[in-house]
């Protein structure tokens, strides 16, 4: 019984280091995302600040223009849909840049939702969980793993795509 509260503890503390490692690449991404916004401003996709804290200053900042979650919630210039089935209700390079952190990791289909952020947007920054994250793969929610060579393919594939994980 020892050994498995040790274990437990380890996976605690990798889970702690897993949640400031997530943190910091979604701050780092989204320094990157403002960068590339000059007058038409960001698209968040999977904004719900019901998530995390971070989420709710992302979806708040000057820059976001439109934010899109399944989940209602009471953000501002907010769209109700679902990225993985429904189109994105504006008109093709309607943003500089579209906003997808930790989101494609939940969708089935998680290249259609790419594709429609590709098509509505100059530029998109995606943030997937690291691969080495213990979290992510005991999340049950996940449905998609994405291995670094997974993450150099979309961006090869989708040249206007840059992923951070």
């Amino acid at each position: 019984m020892q050994n498995v509260t040790v274990l437990v503890a380890a996976f605690a503390g990798l889970g702690a280091v897993s949640g400031i490692r997530h943190i910091e690449a979604k701050k780092t991404a989204f320094s990157y995302a403002r960068e590339l916004v000059s007058d038409k401003g960001m698209i968040n996709l999977g904004a719900g600040p019901h998530r995390t804290l971070l989420a709710g200053e992302i979806a708040n900042a000057p820059e976001v223009v439109a934010n899109v979650d399944i989940a209602l919630d009471g953000l501002p210039n907010f769209t109700q849909l679902d990225i993985e089935t429904d189109c994105l209700p504006f008109a093709d390079n309607e943003f500089d840049c579209a906003f997808m952190s930790h989101i494609l990791e939940h969708l089935g289909d998680w290249e259609y939702a790419l594709t429609e952020a590709v098509r509505v947007a100059d530029h998109v920054v995606v943030v997937l969980p690291h691969p080495l994250s213990i979290a992510s793969w005991l999340n049950r929610q996940h449905k998609q793993h994405f291995s670094l060579r997974d993450m150099r393919a979309i961006e090869e594939t989708y040249p206007t795509v840059t992923v951070f994980c």
